[in-house]
């Protein structure tokens, strides 16, 4: 079944996004960035129980704490979840104790599905002799029954095996249902699950499934069951804003109770992959958050789908990337035909000048005679004599600084093609590792890929370059503005330290704390330290930003 939603997915075309569920969205993206925070608190809990169990309770007070460490760890680390179910189930035997064998039992059986162990599953499974009298018990049989036979028909996806386990899947839910009672919260959830896979009932399923969620605590991962199978009946009705709104819940829902076996964000990122840049974007953040859970899981079948997944969204990406690269290269020309202009302006102006000159000089020996008697109008000449030499100096530093501009737009001529050869490398090292069946090992070289401190000191040392060729007098005017006992030194000669570079990007117009942060990586709070130091030791702390702007200006 899960595999079924997944091909699904991937057929869509486009996704209208709602205000709410782009607020929903944003919501997905704060807990993505609290993931920390949510597995801390799980681990608290699971180092509590922990602790209780290593305190010296009693045997049958220990199965109970292991049971309920098994239920913290089983979608939440696939390793742990086996080793819980293990040592319950070791001690359940040397006890004596119906019960907790068969629990423990179903849980292995269940763990070992989880892990793609279907047949091992199974072979666990019927060392129990005989059908449990306790309903629980039973019914967590057959449900664990139910997930062996879904997930081997799933694992099949074929014409002749997969019907048949669907069919022990759909027979096992069956059994199962009749264990669950009215007032049971979950009820209505396996009414739901009922109507789809033994009534084919969409529309029912639909009324039980929207019940459950009035009726399951939303801090539950039963509630994220029951958003992701109303997802899916959204999706096969066609409603995509309410596919949308249910995958997002459940993906919120797995994140906050850290069920690591999940498939609803995987999902979501399958969905997203063909929209425009930022949904791209957003589409890689789950896709990868989704790797790092199954990575955490240790689920291999996890891994696997996220694996097949992952180079069609890096590959949208990628195709991203190479438009901007063509927009910056016209940026490029467009910038070079300005400079250009600018040459030619400047050319026309100094003509301008040699001619006026001579015409200076033409009049100057017609009206010889005549300057004793017109002192006013030699003052005059005087003064234009002034204004000429002034502007004279100006066109120097026009030409100067075009010449700097050039030199700018070399290096960033340079480091585009740099960065596009690299781009080339990159895109080589995918295919080889696509032709060689290198999935996993591509996977992980994306995964760490960084940009690296050689790519980052490259980049700093061309714009200190760059900008001290285009400024060369910012560090003095700017110590200017510094008392005596704040001023920046510099620790070497071309190279600027991080509160020049932080003034100098807000000299060229960055005033955003977030966008120098990342054009320096640094983290925003690091830059906004630096600024407050710096308007510290300014002599006039009200209008030092202003100040810094008005630097190195032409007069």
């Amino acid at each position: 079944m899960k595999k079924t939603i997944l091909l699904a997915s991937l057929l869509l075309l486009s996704i209208p996004m709602r205000a709410d569920n782009q607020q929903l969205m944003d919501s997905l993206d704060a807990a993505i960035a609290q993931r920390a925070q949510y597995i801390q608190a799980k681990s608290d809990r699971i180092g509590s129980l922990k602790r209780r169990l290593i305190e010296g309770v009693s045997d049958e007070r220990a199965l109970s704490i292991i049971d309920d460490l098994y239920d913290e760890y089983h979608v939440f680390q696939f390793d742990s979840a086996m080793s819980y179910a293990d040592r319950g189930l070791a001690l359940a035997l040397r006890l004596g104790n119906s019960y907790y064998t068969t629990l423990f039992t179903v849980h292995r059986s269940e763990i070992l599905s989880f892990g793609g162990l279907y047949s091992e599953a199974l072979e666990c499974m019927n060392t129990l002799r005989e059908q449990p009298t306790d309903s629980l018990l039973r019914f967590k049989q057959l449900l664990a029954y139910n997930a062996i036979y879904s997930y081997w028909s799933d694992y099949c996806h074929d014409v002749h095996y997969a019907p048949f386990y669907r069919a022990k899947a759909d027979s096992c839910l069956y059994q199962a249902i009749a264990y669950v009672m009215p007032d049971d919260p979950l009820y209505d959830y396996y009414q739901g699950e009922k109507n789809v896979y033994l009534n084919h009932d969409d529309k029912q399923a639909r009324i039980h499934y929207l019940n459950a969620l009035k009726r399951i605590d939303q801090h539950s991962r039963a509630y994220s069951m029951a958003s992701f199978a109303l997802a899916g009946n959204y999706r096969v009705a066609g409603e995509q804003d309410k596919y949308i709104e249910y995958v997002i819940k459940a993906a919120l829902s797995d994140l906050k109770n850290c069920t690591m076996e999940n498939l609803a964000l995987q999902d979501l990122a399958v969905c997203l992959f063909d929209e425009n840049e930022e949904q791209i974007r957003r589409a890689e953040l789950y896709i990868n958050t989704s790797m790092e859970d199954a990575k955490f899981y240790n689920n291999r079948l996890r891994i696997l789908e996220i694996s097949r997944t992952l180079p069609q969204i890096m590959n949208t990406y990628q195709a991203t990337i190479v438009a901007k690269n063509r927009k910056l290269r016209n940026s490029v020309v467009f910038i070079s035909l300005l400079v250009l202009a600018l040459l030619l302006t400047a050319y026309y102006i100094y003509r301008q000048n040699l001619k006026l000159a001579s015409r200076r000089r033409e009049l100057a020996s017609s009206h010889q005679k005549l300057i004793n008697m017109n002192k006013q109008l030699a003052d005059s000449n005087k003064t234009h004599a002034a204004l000429n030499l002034q502007l004279k100096e100006l066109n120097l530093q026009l030409i100067n600084t075009n010449k700097r501009r050039e030199g700018l737009a070399s290096i960033f001529i340079d480091l585009c093609a740099k960065y596009i050869d690299k781009l080339g490398m990159y895109q080589t090292l995918v295919k080889r590792k696509i032709k060689a069946n290198q999935a996993q090992e591509l996977l992980q070289t994306i995964s760490s890929t960084r940009i690296s401190e050689q790519d980052a000191s490259t980049f700093l040392h061309r714009f200190d370059k760059a900008f001290l060729d285009l400024y060369p007098t910012f560090v003095e005017e700017f110590n200017a503005l510094l008392t005596d006992d704040g001023q920046v030194v510099l620790k070497s000669p071309n190279t600027l330290t991080t509160e020049l570079r932080t003034f100098a990007l807000i000299r060229l117009g960055v005033k955003n704390t977030a966008d120098i942060a990342g054009l320096l990586f640094l983290s925003p709070q690091t830059i906004y330290n630096c600024r407050s130091v710096m308007k510290n030791r300014a002599r006039r702390r009200e209008t030092f930003d202003d100040d810094v702007q008005r630097l190195c200006s032409v007069n």
